[in-house]
Order: C-alpha cells, then structure tokens, then sequence
C-alpha cells in the first residue's frame, strides 16, 4: 500500500510543472478580458469627445433625413401665393419655419426663381406632406396670365374630363381624377355643394371653383329599387353599409313591391335628410 501512493523523481517533478501550468493558465484566463478591456478603454476626455462626435452625427444624419430636424410636418394655413414674390411676413403666415423661410429667401437672394410648382417641391427642408398642402396655391408669375383665363372657364361636372378640370384654378391632376372617380361612384352629382365631399377639396379650394361649375341633374344615374343587388346598393357612398342592408332588409319586407319611395322613410336608420340626400340616386323602375 505504501508504495502505491509513493510518487517517483520524474513523476513528482511532473506533477509540480502540472500544477504549475495549471496556475499559469488560471491567471493568463482571467487577466485577458481585463488587458482588452484595459485597451479598448479611453480616457475620460476622449471619451466624453467620442460620444459628443456620435451626437452630432446622429443629429446630423436625423436634420437630413427629417428636414431641419422637424420630426412631424407642419399643419400649414395655406392661401394662394407666388413663392418668387412672396415676403418674410407672408411665409410666416402660411405657417412655414423660421429656418425654411431663411432657405426659400437666400435661394431667391441668390438668383433663384421657381418656375413651376415642382420647383418648390424641391427647397431643402420642405417635406411632403407639406408641400401637398401647399401646392393647389401655389400661383407662379410666369403662368399668371394662364391662371387668371382659367376663371372663365366653366364645367359641367357630370360630362367634364380630368384634361378640362384641371384648366380650373386650385385643381391640380390628382384633384381632378378625385372628382370623376366620386363621380363615378356617385352615378353623378346632383348639386356643386358634393364638390365638398371630395377628398382633398378645402374649403378655400372650393370657395374659388364652385362659381366654375355647374351640374345638369338629367345626367346622374338611378339605382333601381326593385332590382338591385345588395353589392349595387352597398357600393353607392350615401347608401354603403348599414343602409344598404336596412334597405335590403325592407324591400325583402315588402316582397320586392315598393310603390313609393317615400316609404323608404319607414327605415328606422333613415330620417328626413338622410331620405333627400339618397333619393335623388334611386328610382322605382
């Protein structure tokens, strides 16, 4: 038993170079984060000067991306306005910033000149939603003369094309292909005052239009009582959803025989100036 815990010379020599390395590697494991660490480390300035350089960028990278800095676009008070002539006081009052306002004026100091409306959409700072606001106002010198010949004209909404529409002041090509599409889902319009229905129609834009209009009512298209699917009734604006299906449900009542549109008022859902608004679009035949 003795001899079989007896270490020899070389196996005792051995073992002290095993726990050797062993102790070696324990310190050489648990001091290298520590030298990297130690490395990759700056001083206290340095570092206070790293983090203030990526605030920079960072503000840097979010004025270019944002447009000066402004997260959000402004709600612009837009009236109509020549951006060549236009002065400091009369930016501001459309509700344009400061530093914007400075942009449009150094481009104009510098010999600058909008010559068409995308011109303006191109100003540094300006964005989008912005613009869009601004744009059925925005009246340019050089087209002055083509602006004012545009009051003399005058449309019939129920037959007038995009190509003529746009001829009106304040209506550039989205609003008038939004006018024919309403049109069109409408089975025509019966007075001017729809006009306002129109998404993207200000109160302003229609103020300027509306004395350019006129609506011949012989031309709307009537939705057959009698006969009309529930999608045919669902797909009118005045009549989408509930009131279709209170419609449906009634006419399902009466065994498809109304003799009257007036009784349509029977509906629960459909009061007095429900009943004028819709009637105008149904017919019994």
């Amino acid at each position: 038993m003795k001899e079989f815990f007896t270490f020899t010379k070389g196996q005792h020599r051995a073992l002290i170079v095993l726990l050797i390395l062993i102790f070696l590697a324990s310190i050489f494991y648990f001091s290298i984060p520590s030298l990297f660490s130690q490395k990759q480390m700056l001083p206290n300035g340095e570092l206070e000067k790293w983090m203030a350089q990526i605030e920079v960028d960072s503000n840097f990278y979010e004025n270019s991306t944002h447009s000066h800095g402004d997260v959000r676009p402004s709600k612009l008070n837009p009236f109509p306005f020549d951006p060549n002539t236009l002065d400091e006081k009369g930016f501001k009052k459309l509700g344009l910033r400061d530093k914007l306002i400075a942009t449009l004026l150094n481009y104009r100091k510098k010999g600058g000149k909008f010559y068409n409306k995308e011109s303006l959409r191109r100003i540094y700072g300006l964005q989008t939603e912005e613009y869009n606001q601004l744009e059925p106002f925005i009246e340019i010198e050089n087209n002055n003369s083509y602006a004012k010949s545009k009051s003399a004209i005058h449309v019939e909404l129920n037959t007038v094309d995009t190509a003529l529409l746009v001829q009106l002041r304040m209506i550039g090509s989205k609003l008038a292909m939004r006018i024919v599409e309403y049109r069109e889902r409408l089975g025509g319009f019966v007075h001017v005052n729809q006009l306002k229905e129109v998404y993207g129609i200000s109160p302003e834009t229609f103020a300027i239009i509306a004395p350019n209009c006129r609506v011949q009512v012989h031309r709307t298209k009537k939705i057959n009582l009698q006969t009309a699917t529930y999608s045919e009734l669902n797909a009118h604006p005045y009549l989408h959803g509930e009131i279709a299906t209170a419609i449906a449900d009634f006419r399902k009542s009466k065994h498809y025989q109304i003799d009257n549109l007036e009784e349509l008022k029977e509906i629960p859902l459909i009061n007095e100036e429900i009943f004028r608004k819709i009637v105008p679009y149904l017919s019994l035949q």
